[in-house]
C-alpha cells in the first residue's frame, strides 16, 4: 500500500509543479497599458495585405515559371501561411487592445451605455468565432483546398475603432451650450 501511495506522489509531483509554475507565470503578468492616442491612430489598412496572401494568382504565376517544382510550391504556400498567421496574431492583439479601450470608455462613460456593452460583447464573440473559422480554413488551405477571407475581421477592428471615436466625441448638445 505504501509503495502505491509513494509511486502516485512521484507521478503527480511533476504535474503539480507544472500547475504551480503556470499559475505563478500567469499571475505575475502585468497588463501593458496602451495610451488611447495609440489606439486612435491604429490603421486597419496594415492588415489589407492579408486579403491576398493566400490567393491562388501568385501560386499560378509561380507554377508557370521555369524551374518550378512541387517542393518549391509547398514551401511557397507554407511561407505564405506563416506570414498570414503572424498578421492574424497581430490583428487579434490589436482587436483586443481596441476592445479593452472601448470597454474602459463604456465603464467610465457619464451615461449608462448598456447598449454599447452588449454590442461590445457581441463583437468580441463574433471576432473570436471568426478567428476559429479562419484557423479551420487555414487547415483546409494546408490540404490545398480554398482560400481564406479576412475582410470581416478587419472590418470588425474598424467598427470597434469607430465606436471608440463615437464614445470620445462629445454630444452635440454639449457643443451647442459652449
Amino acid at each position: 500500500m505504501n509503495i502505491f501511495v509513494i509511486s502516485a506522489l512521484v507521478a503527480l509531483a511533476p504535474i503539480g509543479l507544472a500547475v504551480v509554475f503556470l499559475y505563478r507565470t500567469l499571475a505575475s503578468r502585468q497588463k501593458v497599458e496602451v495610451p488611447m492616442d495609440d489606439l486612435l491612430v491604429l490603421s486597419p489598412d496594415k492588415y489589407r495585405p492579408m486579403e491576398r496572401l493566400l490567393q491562388e494568382e501568385d501560386f499560378r504565376f509561380l507554377s508557370s515559371q521555369p524551374g518550378f517544382s512541387p517542393s518549391l510550391g509547398r514551401h511557397f504556400r507554407s511561407e505564405r501561411r506563416r506570414i498570414f498567421r503572424s498578421y492574424l496574431r497581430n490583428l487579434s492583439k490589436d482587436f483586443g487592445r481596441v476592445s479593452m479601450a472601448c470597454h474602459m470608455l463604456i465603464i467610465h462613460a457619464a451615461d449608462d451605455r448598456g447598449d454599447l456593452a452588449k454590442s461590445l460583447i457581441r463583437k468580441r464573440l463574433m471576432f473570436r468565432f471568426g478567428i476559429v473559422a479562419i484557423e479551420g480554413r487555414l487547415l483546409l488551405h494546408t490540404a490545398g483546398v480554398g482560400t481564406v477571407d479576412v475582410r470581416s475581421l478587419v472590418e470588425s477592428l474598424e467598427a470597434m475603432q469607430a465606436q471608440i471615436q463615437m464614445l470620445l466625441t462629445p454630444p452635440q448638445t454639449a457643443m451647442a451650450r459652449i
